[in-house]
């Protein structure tokens, strides 16, 4: 079924070009985010990588067959780097990757609602509706109630949900109606509307992000060639960290050389720093990461 439902997309992308493509544009985002703040430029590319990721997360949530397994790692990879980014920046924030914890347990009841309504066990749907809504409850607060800043809000949660959001041949249903829900005319609209959302919801340059729809109208439904399945969970951390590492290289010594005065340079560079950060924190918020 997950092969004849992968076939609705008709493009000539895999899912692995599409990573690659995602991590180039979230590298050049960052790359602006952290070392040349003042430059929109990198922001206005990096667009383009989160509804890539938000994408072939959703469709990663689909085809994993170990589901716990999978939850738990994002998860826990989540919180530990949004620990390392919140004591930077001073304050609670939770990074995609919170972002993407909160959308599983949606993505993962509502695939459980559709199994078992078209299976016709009432008990198993009525419990996964339950879970949708207290998974759904939960996101809510935590993006709009709770003191942490989680990385593209309730919008960037739900996103990867609309993946699959009309699909139900994957399920079992089977007929001209499953078929014209989820073709190739329809299969990606939800998630278009999932973006349009976004955009609306965090505004500023990620209108931008609209430049990843053509890329995702080419995408093949295919994985390609090489098992990728691990880059983004490994880029991420690593290129954060190997940005934070210049950072820290490069501006005290830029400090010391505009200053001239070693015997003033440790203050000197502790104010540079301080401000170049605080510049750095006032970008995420008014970028949105």
């Amino acid at each position: 079924m997950a092969e004849e439902s992968s076939s609705v997309y008709i493009g000539f992308f895999s899912g692995n070009q599409l990573k690659v493509i995602a991590c180039i544009a979230m590298l050049i985002d960052h790359i602006g985010w952290i070392l040349f703040p003042g430059e929109i430029a990198f922001r206005i590319i990096g667009r383009i990588s989160m509804p890539l990721f938000a994408f072939l997360f959703g469709e990663g949530c689909h085809y994993t067959r170990h589901k716990a397994r999978h939850f738990a790692f994002v998860c826990a990879l989540g919180v530990l780097t949004s620990a390392a980014m919140s004591f930077v920046m001073k304050e609670p924030y939770g990074n995609i990757l919170i972002t993407f914890s909160l959308s599983c347990p949606l993505i993962y009841a509502l695939e459980g609602l559709k199994k078992f309504s078209v299976s016709g066990r009432k008990g198993g749907a009525v419990l996964c509706a339950g879970a949708f809504v207290c998974a759904l409850a939960l996101a809510v607060w935590l993006c709009c109630f709770s003191p942490l800043d989680v990385d593209y809000g309730i919008a960037g949660v739900l996103l990867p949900v609309c993946v699959r959001l009309l699909d139900v041949r994957s399920f079992g249903v089977q007929g001209r109606a499953a078929q014209l829900l989820f073709s190739p005319v329809t299969a990606l609209l939800p998630f278009f509307a999932g973006m349009v959302a976004l955009m609306i919801a965090v505004g500023g340059i990620q209108f931008f992000s609209v430049m990843a729809v053509p890329l995702l109208v080419g995408y093949s439904g295919k994985r390609g060639k090489y098992a990728l399945k691990w880059l983004f969970y490994t880029f991420y951390p690593a290129h954060l960290a190997l940005l934070g590492a210049i950072y820290l290289i490069i501006y005290p010594i830029f400090c010391r050389c505009c200053s001239g005065k070693a015997a003033s340079y440790k203050g000197a560079a502790a104010r540079f720093v301080a401000a170049r950060m605080q510049g750095v924190c006032a970008s995420s918020l008014s970028f949105a990461g």
